[in-house]
C-alpha cells in the first residue's frame, strides 16, 4: 500500500505545482444593423470583464469602419456610431490592445436586394410564398416579418428560423389568418448572431439587416 500512498501524494504535489488557468478573456459583444429605406447603418460596440462580467472601458477606444465610435456614459462604457452609408458585405470592428497592437474583427452582413410574394393579394384562406433575391438563410441566421397595418392600429412580428434551403418561405393559411384582412405595410428584418474567438477577446456578435417597407394586401 506504501507506494499507492506514494503516488497519490506525487500526484497531489504535481498538481500543486501547475500553473493556475489564465482568467477568462474578456468579451467583446459587437453589433451592427443596416436600415436599406434610410440608407444608414448603426453599430454599437461594448466589452466586458471577464470574471465580473461588469462593462469596462475599451484601451484607446474602438473604430468601426475606420472611424472612431462614441463612448455613451449613460448606458456605461458602450460605445456607438450611426451614419448614412450603403451596404457592404462585411464590417470591421478595430483596436488596440494593452500590448499596443491593433486588433480586428470582421462582420458579416446579411442581406436581402428585394423580396415579392407568389400572388398579387393574399389570403387568409390560403398559404403564400415570399421569395426573396439573395442568398438563403444559414443556420445562424432568422428572419422577421414585420406587419403593420396602414392605418397604425397593429403591428404583428413573426418570426421564422427555416426555410427550405433557398430564399423562399411558406406562410401558412393560418399565420395570415392571425393578421385579418386589409391593408399591411411588410417589412423584413434578417438577422443572424453568433460567437467567434480573437487572440484579445471571446466576441459575441449580431448583425441585423433592414428591408425597405412594401404594401400588401390581405383579402377575403
Amino acid at each position: 500500500m506504501k507506494h499507492i500512498f506514494f503516488s497519490i501524494l506525487s500526484f497531489l504535489v504535481f498538481s500543486q505545482c501547475q500553473e493556475a488557468p489564465p482568467p477568462p478573456k474578456h468579451t467583446l459583444q459587437c453589433y451592427a444593423r443596416f436600415d436599406a429605406a434610410g440608407r444608414k447603418i448603426k453599430a454599437e460596440a461594448t466589452l466586458r470583464d471577464g470574471v465580473s462580467n461588469q462593462v469596462i472601458d475599451i484601451p484607446g477606444g474602438i473604430q468601426f469602419q475606420g472611424t472612431a465610435m462614441k463612448a455613451l456614459p449613460v448606458q456605461g462604457i458602450t460605445y456607438s456610431i450611426e451614419y448614412p452609408a450603403a451596404h457592404t458585405k462585411t464590417v470591421d470592428f478595430e483596436w488596440t490592445n494593452a500590448a499596443g497592437k491593433k486588433g480586428l474583427f470582421q462582420l458579416e452582413m446579411p442581406a436581402i436586394d428585394s423580396f415579392f410574394f407568389d400572388q398579387e393579394a393574399l389570403s387568409p384562406k390560403n398559404s403564400a410564398y415570399l421569395q426573396w433575391i439573395g442568398k438563403a438563410l444559414a443556420p445562424s441566421e432568422s428572419l422577421v416579418f414585420m406587419w403593420e397595418k396602414a392605418d397604425g392600429s397593429a403591428t404583428v412580428p413573426m418570426e421564422v428560423s427555416t426555410t427550405l434551403g433557398k430564399p423562399l418561405i411558406e406562410i401558412p393559411a393560418a399565420k395570415l389568418g392571425q393578421l385579418g384582412a386589409g391593408d399591411w405595410n411588410l417589412y423584413l428584418v434578417r438577422k443572424q448572431a453568433g460567437k467567434a474567438d480573437n487572440p484579445d477577446y471571446a466576441i459575441q456578435y449580431a448583425a441585423e439587416y433592414y428591408t425597405k417597407t412594401r404594401k400588401i394586401r390581405i383579402q377575403d
